[in-house]
């Protein structure tokens, strides 16, 4: 009886501090446009939860599959930040009108979707798997494996080419997406 009671105690914590990751997620696909309830996409991110936990769990090698989660988030996040640190600090010099954002997109001064950002983390993308060496076949890149004997430097490159591509793209295809402060975000 008391091994029940110790158990529900420790199931408890993780639970608890999980709501707000499955929560969190159900608003993140929420703000992307999705056409269903709250709760509806809140279920999915649960499920979505689960089965990824599970799959962990049934590993051979919990330690070189967390390893290899790892290696993929590495290999998108580099060119985000690229992009994103490209656009805040040069591009727009940090300059933000934050109410701006939370307006329709179709009457927002930053518009909906940047296409050249896209198009920049693609190409940061790209060229970070070229340099990936991880656990994971698919995500090796050729010259990483070929020409840097597996030193894996994606993050470097990721980020460097991502945010030089959004630079360079920036002018011509985002530059109606760059509008002046109004407000607050003047001083």
């Amino acid at each position: 009886f008391m091994s029940l009671l110790v158990l529900l105690m420790v199931l408890h914590g993780p639970v608890a501090t999980n709501i707000l990751n499955v929560y969190s997620a159900a608003l993140a696909a929420l703000s992307m446009g999705l056409r269903l309830s709250r709760t509806a996409v809140a279920l999915i991110a649960g499920v979505v939860g689960y089965v990824v936990t599970v799959y962990f769990v049934f590993q051979p090698s919990f330690a070189k599959a967390f390893d290899n989660w790892m290696i993929s988030l590495l290999l998108w996040m580099s060119p985000w930040a690229g992009v994103v640190l490209a656009d805040f600090f040069i591009a727009r010099r940090g300059r933000i009108d934050v109410a701006e954002l939370y307006r329709d997109p179709e009457r927002c001064a930053y518009g909906d979707v940047n296409w050249g950002a896209i198009v920049a983390f693609v190409v940061g993308l790209v060229a970070g798997w070229s340099v990936e060496d991880g656990l994971v076949p698919a995500l090796q890149g050729p010259i990483s494996t070929r020409l840097l004997g597996g030193a894996d430097l994606s993050w470097l490159v990721g980020i460097v080419v991502a945010g030089g591509a959004y630079l360079s793209l920036g002018r011509r295809v985002a530059s109606v997406a760059v509008p002046q402060p109004t407000g607050a975000a003047r001083r």
